[in-house]
């Protein structure tokens, strides 16, 4: 259905969402991360010989990235994002697009061994701790627009840029990056005390001031919890003990009601902060097990397979096929009117790793 309906082939590139009823919506801005995770999803279907056009869709996908996402070149950074025909809506440089970016040049060259495309993922990657690099010297900030605030799922995007980078390319200097930013993780964004991630840091890594520095997301809990596990094969080490911390809250408090689904917030007591949930952290659970079964040298049971169950019911089945209804409320009431693309990245990645656990392709 994307590849009919989420690709904009009069101006190139893809849709920014669909309606629920399965139309591209043709007026929305084009964000850039957006753009990058399409051509993720296409690039990694092509490497697992998944669609038969998925090789000319990553092509097409990248060609409009290329052209019009760094119109004053790499050194320069990405923008933010785009009218539909590719010219800049918002010229802010956010670390969040940049590893995204990062991240689909990677799977890009992984499917298609372009030369040009590999030589961008270097200089990009070099540009944007150059352009968005914290003043205070740990970690990278959020934008350009001159906020000193510090926000933890960049840097987890990041690190999981630096290790696809890292399997394209087999340049260790990718994973030098990541392990200061695993560095980062250990020494400034895990919460001891509580044994947890938030979200939200002042410029000195505390957690800022008000409400948000109490938030916690059980989703990126499990999304750590698969990258910590993918960088500790590619160093050929153990598992570090803060990803068992992770995970072990996420199972004593992530869940309503002892069901399978994730609730989107939660307080650093395990407290509810917010019922409501979203399609993406149950994709991330999914991660979380494998990684998981993987340790205990066992493939994911009875458990993974009750949330792949649980996405379908909540958000998968009423949709059209091949679409979502990304985020409902506590009962189950959707709370969106429209296909946001950006969620077809964690399903893809998803049900990647859940098919390749069971040895299935």
């Amino acid at each position: 259905m994307w590849a009919e309906r989420g690709v904009d082939r009069e101006h190139g590139g893809f849709v920014e969402r669909l309606t629920l009823n399965a139309e591209p919506d043709m007026a929305a801005a084009k964000r850039v991360r957006v753009q990058a995770r399409q051509l993720y999803v296409f690039a990694h279907a092509d490497v697992m010989g998944l669609y038969p056009g998925a090789s000319q869709l990553a092509s097409h996908g990248y060609r409009f990235l290329r052209d019009h996402a760094l119109p004053d070149g790499t050194d320069a950074g990405l923008v933010h994002s785009l009218h539909r025909d590719g010219r800049v809506v918002d010229p802010r440089r956010d670390t969040y697009d940049h590893a995204f970016v990062l991240f689909a040049l990677s799977w890009y060259v992984r499917a298609s061994g372009d030369t040009e495309a590999r030589a961008l993922i270097r200089a990009l990657a070099e540009a944007s701790w150059k352009l968005l690099g914290h003043p205070g010297g740990a970690g990278l900030m959020v934008d350009d627009r001159g906020t000193l605030e510090l926000h933890q799922n960049p840097h987890m995007h990041l690190f999981e840029a630096m290790l696809a980078a890292f399997d394209a390319t087999a340049d260790t200097w990718f994973l030098e990056r990541a392990d200061e930013l695993f560095t980062l993780f250990r020494d400034r964004m895990f919460d001891r005390q509580h044994q947890v991630l938030r979200e939200f840091y002042d410029a000195d890594w505390r957690p800022v001031a008000d409400e948000r520095g109490t938030i916690v997301e059980p989703g990126h809990h499990c999304e750590w919890v698969w990258l910590l596990k993918r960088f500790a094969d590619r160093k050929g080490e153990t598992l570090c003990p803060e990803a068992f911390a992770l995970f072990n809250f996420v199972e004593n408090f992530g869940r309503r009601d002892g069901g399978s689904l994730l609730c989107d917030q939660l307080r650093p007591d395990g407290s509810v902060l917010k019922s409501d949930t979203r399609s993406w952290p149950q994709t991330e659970a999914i991660k979380a097990d494998v990684a998981m079964a993987e340790v205990y040298g066992t493939v994911p049971g009875a458990r993974t397979d009750a949330i792949v169950t649980a996405l379908f019911e909540r958000f998968l089945d009423s949709a059209p096929n091949g679409g979502w209804i990304d985020w409902t409320n506590a009962t189950g009431t959707p709370l969106v009117t429209t296909m946001p693309a950006s969620t077809f990245y964690h399903l893809f990645l998803a049900f990647s790793e859940y098919l390749g656990a069971h040895d299935i392709t």
